[in-house]
């Protein structure tokens, strides 16, 4: 199969629509990190059905969840996910992408230069200096990141197995993904955000 035909199915059963754009955006990506996956190791799943479902669904998934934002963070971007992807779905959202590896972040850049809302910061998130609404977390370990989100976004957004840890972010919220693995969306609120988040399905407690 295809990438494209891959990734219309995973757009599909995560319950996200894509404009033609969109479709040639993600592509595009996807292109651009095969390329670069012959030279240094930015990710393990390039297999067109499986990134398409692993890398591209699971963000359009993020993307059908959560509320409209003004601006979100990626942190430890890595290839570009779930940012580049979210970011591609939603135009409107200002997306930082904040990647402390050299080498990724300067993947990051090339490819946020074809998407004129992503930045790449290419730092530690201690030493970001930028706020937003959400942050997203994927292969982050959240226990080592949240204290330093606190008072810089709102709410977090975390695809995982595990339920977050208690924290500076609470009650954490779970959905299943559509694809039937152990695999989640916890989300969760800041003390001063008004916590506008997913509510929790019987599936996530």
């Amino acid at each position: 199969m295809t990438f494209e035909r891959a990734l219309a199915t995973a757009l599909r059963e995560a319950g996200v629509a894509a404009s033609p754009a969109a479709l040639a955006a993600m592509r595009g990506h996807y292109e651009l990190l095969s390329k670069w996956g012959r030279r240094i190791n930015l990710t393990t799943v390039l297999d067109p059905v499986a990134a398409a479902r692993r890398h591209y669904g699971e963000a359009a998934f993020l993307h059908g969840e959560l509320p409209q934002a003004a601006s979100v963070v990626d942190v430890g971007s890595g290839a570009g996910f779930p940012g580049i992807p979210f970011a591609i779905l939603r135009p409107e959202t200002h997306v930082t992408l904040v990647e402390s590896s050299h080498k990724k972040a300067a993947f990051l850049m090339e490819a946020a230069h074809r998407i004129p809302n992503a930045r790449v910061c290419p730092v530690r998130l201690q030493d970001w200096d930028g706020s937003a609404d959400w942050a997203l977390l994927r292969a982050v370990s959240p226990a080592s990141v949240l204290g330093d989100l606190q008072g810089r976004v709102g709410n977090v957004a975390i695809l995982g197995t595990r339920r977050p840890p208690p924290g500076p972010f609470a009650p954490w919220r779970g959905r299943p993904l559509p694809w039937g693995r152990s695999l989640r969306l916890w989300t969760a609120s800041g003390p001063a955000s008004s916590g506008d988040v997913p509510r929790e399905t019987s599936a996530g407690r």
